[in-house]
């Protein structure tokens, strides 16, 4: 019988006991290197929300001088 959380045929991890090795690495070390991961891809995703954001602006910015 397979667990509750099944993602595509397989087994979600539902926990991992504390100082368990992992091919070589805690799981303290693993779960940080998660959080640095993840911050990096926000940091990304908000920097390129930016971009759009400005450009966006900018192009309003010039049709409103076009149309004074």
């Amino acid at each position: 019988m397979v667990g509750m959380f099944v993602r595509a045929g397989l087994q979600a991890i539902k926990g991992v006991k504390p100082f368990k090795k992992l091919g070589g690495k805690t799981v303290e070390q693993v779960k940080d290197a998660a959080a640095k991961a993840k911050r990096k891809a926000v940091n990304f995703n908000l920097d390129q929300t930016f971009k759009k954001t400005d450009q966006v602006l900018n192009k309003l910015k010039k049709t409103i001088e076009k149309n004074k």
